[in-house]
């Protein structure tokens, strides 16, 4: 009876135990972005302060994606900052390296005044605490972009995580990102958030 009784309570533990670690894996972690860069060089103050974790690396392909809609050029500069290494080549957008082909067909395919419009200048904020499209992706300030990881993630340890961050009306999406030797965490693999969002909702006058 005893022994029964020890067992029951280690099964219990046991699911404790699992049932914690199991939460903690999927706890969300919310990056807050003070604003979005102006510039290179303010990108990568920015960066050098958030991208020292995955999450915040990730926050930071956000900021260059925001960036994206408001301005091309500096959006491409702040892309190319933000990416890891294998993903760049030889170019003249920022320092001699520009985005690779991979990359750049998505950047073509949703380029500015195609039929989605100013894509950038709405699917950014899609990724911000907030934003729906109901709301016109118009999330207050500071903008907050929301990640989470799974069992799956990988271990910082071996330099390589994948992080999901929330995105508007649709299942979080991932992003895998790799440290540097300066211990930042770049953009490897991306193509999920190229993925489409709705267009804003169109305001209505209710009068």
């Amino acid at each position: 009876m005893k022994t029964k009784h020890t067992l029951n309570i280690a099964w219990l533990l046991l699911i404790f135990v699992f049932g914690a670690s199991q939460t903690s894996i999927a706890q969300n972690k919310v990056i807050t972005l003070s604003k979005v860069p102006a510039s290179p060089e303010e990108f990568i103050q920015m960066r050098n302060n958030l991208s020292r974790t995955p999450e915040g690396g990730a926050a930071m392909f956000i900021a260059a994606l925001l960036n994206l809609g408001k301005n091309e050029k500096l959006g491409m500069q702040c892309l190319t900052i933000g990416i890891d290494q294998s993903q760049v080549t030889q170019g003249n957008v920022y320092k001699g390296y520009k985005p690779r082909s991979n990359v750049m067909y998505h950047l073509k395919r949703l380029k500015r005044g195609g039929v989605r419009g100013n894509f950038w200048g709405y699917a950014a904020k899609a990724y911000l605490k907030g934003a729906t499209h109901k709301n016109g992706y118009t999330p207050s300030k500071p903008y907050k972009v929301v990640t989470s990881r799974n069992k799956y993630s990988g271990s910082e340890a071996k330099g390589r995580v994948k992080v999901f961050v929330n995105v508007a009306g649709f299942r979080a999406r991932p992003i895998t990102l790799k440290r540097n030797d300066k211990g930042i965490w770049k953009a490897y693999e991306f193509s999920s958030m190229f993925l489409d969002v709705p267009k804003p909702g169109k305001k209505t006058d209710d009068l």
